[in-house]
């Protein structure tokens, strides 16, 4: 029987070293396939960390396809049929690949045909959850103190729709994983009012070419807006840039 007391965390590792260890545990055996996980209260008392922070490494193992979590189910390992697999996106770039420059020069790459293939296959009726971030940021920046903080959830939120309006869950998993990388072009100190006002503003263009089901005007909405970004971070160009 697992002793999960063994599972303690060194201090400052958190959810990345909680997910280091279960998936350690799941490829040598130790959790075989069936094997139920404590709840989230019952692990993060056990490890000595936050549940926040077992939420998010159990999101990173449901990721990589290692666990399944449902209701009335709980936190089940799952058969791993394709082992090459068990590392997952994430475990292919460390802290050090995750500069700025490459983080846009990723979104710049999957960004785009994500959106133009949205505008092609988004149905009347889900438009509304597209709608509902530019709504909220747009009011949000009306105000006298606009939250920086819920205007990046709203950003976020905004892009993960818009996978979604694909119906592609592999395209809408790959955005899930993506936005850990993204995280370094959306920290607060990057937020200034010009690069959220142009934001917000190319969001609302992007959101009206998908109501249009334009695929090339979103998509040209979507290089342009990640193209400001870039001006406004300032992380220029590759030496060589390729078309």
């Amino acid at each position: 029987m697992t002793s999960w007391e063994n599972l303690a965390m060194p201090s400052g590792s958190l959810s990345e070293r909680l997910s280091e260890r279960l998936i350690r545990m799941i490829t040598d055996g130790e959790l075989e396939p069936g094997a139920k996980l404590p709840n989230e209260r019952e692990l993060a008392e056990s490890v000595g960390i936050s549940r926040t922070s077992v939420r998010e490494a159990l999101r990173d193992l449901e990721l990589r396809g290692l666990i399944s979590r449902k209701p009335g189910r709980g936190t089940i390992v799952e058969a791993q049929t394709r082992p090459e697999l068990h590392a997952g996106m994430l475990g292919v770039m460390d802290s050090s690949h995750r500069a700025l420059r490459e983080v846009m020069d990723l979104r710049a790459v999957i960004e785009p045909p994500i959106a133009a293939r949205a505008a092609g296959r988004a149905l009347e009726g889900e438009l509304v959850t597209l709608l509902r971030p530019v709504e909220l940021a747009e009011r949000e920046l009306r105000q006298p103190e606009p939250s920086v903080e819920l205007l990046i959830r709203l950003d976020v939120e905004f892009h993960v729709v818009i996978a979604q309006l694909t119906h592609n869950p592999m395209l809408s998993r790959l955005m899930d994983i993506t936005n850990e990388w993204m995280a370094p072009s959306r920290q607060s100190a990057l937020q200034t009012t010009t690069r959220i006002e142009r934001s917000v503003a190319a969001h609302r263009r992007i959101y009206e070419a998908i109501r249009a089901h334009d695929p090339a005007g979103a998509g040209a909405a979507m290089t342009g807006h990640i193209q400001e970004i870039v001006d406004n971070i300032g992380v220029g160009r590759w030496t060589a840039d390729i078309p």
